[in-house]
């Protein structure tokens, strides 16, 4: 039982720590979105705070290389990006993925903030708790409503924990 709680809290605190660098990789991206090396690296930004950059095949030559080999070369044309974030503060924030853009040479590189405790089903299922308790007319707020849906919310949690 103390374990549940014990990882419970750490669930908590891992999503207020997650939910914080969220917040730090957002105001990086705000204050030097539109600085010179900022549009030197081609990078872009969304609202989500994921970071973007497309690298294409260099040279004529990259044309024949299989998929595996341009990886490499991208990977290595990727270090003064990776170099540049980690100048901002942002090399343990986000993490480096990519994927091949169909029908090209050419590979779509996305620097994501790190969400390990914070998924769409927790965030989907917390928004509908807290909708329901409240949007909705239990026993018009009386405490025997907010009891009987606390009561059922914390059923829901010990069966998903």
């Amino acid at each position: 039982m103390i374990s549940r709680i014990r990882n419970f809290f750490y669930g908590w605190q891992t999503a207020y720590y997650e939910i914080k660098n969220w917040f730090f990789v957002k105001s990086i991206i705000r204050k030097h979105s539109k600085t010179a090396d900022w549009q030197n690296f081609n990078l872009r930004a969304d609202w989500i705070g994921r970071i973007y950059t497309v690298l294409n095949p260099q040279s004529p030559g990259d044309d024949g290389d299989t998929d595996e080999v341009l990886r490499i070369k991208y990977t290595e044309r990727l270090r003064p990006i990776n170099l540049y974030l980690d100048r901002l503060g942002l090399g343990e924030s986000v993490s480096p993925g990519f994927e091949k853009i169909p029908e090209s040479k050419s590979y779509l590189f996305v620097y994501t903030p790190l969400f390990r405790v914070l998924t769409f089903g927790k965030i989907f299922f917390w928004s509908l708790v807290i909708g329901v308790f409240f949007f909705s007319k239990l026993d018009t707020y009386t405490w025997n409503g907010i009891l009987w849906l606390w009561s059922h919310v914390l059923n829901l949690l010990s069966h998903i924990f």
